[in-house]
C-alpha cells in the first residue's frame, strides 16, 4: 500500500513538473488568450465554439490558409530577429516600423530602376539598398546612445514618427510613378517578385529568414564576438571590467537590428506587394515583441512564435467573412497573450526570489 501511494506520488510530481515547465509557458499564455477571447465573443453576442471552429476550418486545416500564415509569418521572422539581436545586447530597438519602412521604401526605388535587367539582380539590388538604408537609419539612435547615452527607446520612437511622415511625402512627390494616380513607386511585375517554393504562394524569402535565425544563433553561441555581446547584455559594468568595448557593442548591435529589421520591408516589396505605397505602414514592431517573448527571447523559439502571429494575421482578414468576428478581435488576442506571458515572467521571478530567501533563512 505504502510502494503504491508513492508511486502515484511520483507519477503525479513528475506530471506537475512537466506541466509547470518554463518550456510550456508560451502554450498556456495562447490558451489563457483564446479563453478570454472566447469570454469577449460571448459578451459580444458571438458564438466562440462557432468562431473557432471556422477559424480551424478556413485558417488552419486549409492549403490556402497555411501557405498564408507562413507568407505572413516571414516579415515577423526577420522583424523578430532584429528585435532579439539587440535585446541580447541589453537594448530596446523600439524603431523597428521606422527601419521597415525606411528600408522597403530604399529596396522598392532600387528594384524600379533594376526591374529592366534581371530577377536576381534586381532582389540582389534592393535587398542591400533597403539593407544599408535600415543600418543608416539606425545608426544615428546607436550613435546617440553608445557615444551620449540617451535612451534608445525615446529615439526609437521618435525616429518611427520621422519615418512614417518622410516616406509618405517622398513617395507622393520626388519618389513616386508619375504614370500612376495612387502615391507608388513603379510596380514589379508579378514575374519579377521573389520566386515561389513548390507552386505555392510561400516564397523564397522564408529560406533567407530562416537561414538568417540560424546564423544569428550560430553567431551568439559559437563566436567570440556574440559570447562578448551577450556579456555586454547581461552586465554591461562585468562586461567593461573585463574588457569588452560595451559601447561598440551596443552600437553595431544596434545598426544590425535595424538593417535586418529593413529585411522585412524589402521581403513585402519584392514579393506580395510589388511596390511601396503612400500610407503603407505595417506596424510590425509591436509584433516583433510579442513574438520575441512568446518565443521565450531564443532563437527557436522564433520560428514557430512568427507561425502563431502570421496565423493570426490572416485569421484578422478571414474571420470577418467567416463568423462576423471584427479584425480588432484579434489585436485583443495578441495583447491578451502579451499580458499572459508578462505574468508568467513575474510569477516565476517571484517564485525563485522566495525559494532563495527561504533557503537562506534555513541557513
Amino acid at each position: 500500500m505504502t510502494d503504491r501511494l508513492h508511486f502515484k506520488e511520483t507519477e503525479y510530481g513528475r506530471l506537475r513538473h512537466i506541466l509547470t515547465s518554463p518550456w510550456l509557458d508560451p502554450l498556456w499564455a495562447v490558451l489563457f488568450a483564446l479563453t478570454c477571447g472566447a469570454v469577449l465573443l460571448i459578451l459580444t453576442g458571438h458564438d466562440p465554439v462557432l468562431a473557432y471552429r471556422e477559424w480551424v476550418a478556413r485558417a488552419i486545416l486549409r492549403p490556402s490558409g497555411i501557405q498564408e500564415t507562413i507568407v505572413r509569418a516571414i516579415p515577423l521572422l526577420f522583424t523578430g530577429t532584429a528585435v532579439l539581436l539587440a535585446l541580447r545586447a541589453g537594448v530596446w530597438n523600439i524603431g523597428i516600423d521606422g527601419q521597415v519602412l525606411v528600408g522597403a521604401l530604399a529596396g522598392a526605388v532600387a528594384a524600379s530602376y533594376l526591374v529592366g535587367i534581371s530577377a536576381p539582380v534586381m532582389w540582389a539590388g534592393a535587398t542591400v539598398a533597403a539593407v544599408l538604408a535600415g543600418a543608416t537609419w539606425a545608426s544615428i539612435p546607436a550613435l546617440l546612445r553608445g557615444r551620449l547615452g540617451i535612451n534608445e527607446i525615446v529615439t526609437g520612437i521618435m525616429f518611427n514618427y520621422i519615418a512614417i511622415s518622410m516616406t509618405a511625402w517622398l513617395i507622393k512627390g520626388p519618389l513616386g510613378d508619375p504614370a500612376v494616380v495612387l502615391p507608388q513607386t513603379r510596380l514589379i511585375p508579378v514575374e519579377m517578385r521573389l520566386l515561389t517554393l513548390g507552386g505555392t504562394r510561400v516564397h523564397i524569402g522564408l529560406v533567407l529568414a530562416v537561414a538568417l535565425v540560424g546564423c544569428l544563433g550560430w553567431f551568439l553561441t559559437r563566436t567570440v564576438a556574440g559570447y562578448e555581446l551577450r556579456a555586454t547584455g547581461a552586465s554591461p559594468a562585468a562586461a567593461a571590467h573585463g574588457q569588452i568595448p560595451v559601447r561598440a557593442y551596443i552600437i553595431v548591435a544596434l545598426v544590425a537590428s535595424g538593417a535586418i529589421a529593413a529585411l522585412a520591408g524589402a521581403n513585402d516589396v519584392l514579393s506580395t506587394k510589388g511596390a511601396f505605397q503612400g500610407e503603407w505602414n505595417p506596424a510590425y514592431g509591436f509584433v516583433a515583441f510579442a513574438l520575441v517573448f512568446l518565443g521565450q527571447r531564443s532563437i527557436i523559439g522564433l520560428v514557430p512564435a512568427a507561425l502563431v502571429f502570421g496565423q493570426l494575421s490572416y485569421a484578422a482578414d478571414v474571420m470577418p467573412r467567416a463568423a462576423d468576428v471584427a479584425p480588432a478581435f484579434f489585436g485583443v488576442i495578441e495583447g491578451t497573450l502579451l499580458v499572459a506571458l508578462a505574468v508568467t515572467v513575474w510569477v516565476r521571478s517571484t517564485s525563485v526570489g522566495r525559494s532563495r530567501f527561504g533557503r537562506g533563512a534555513k541557513a
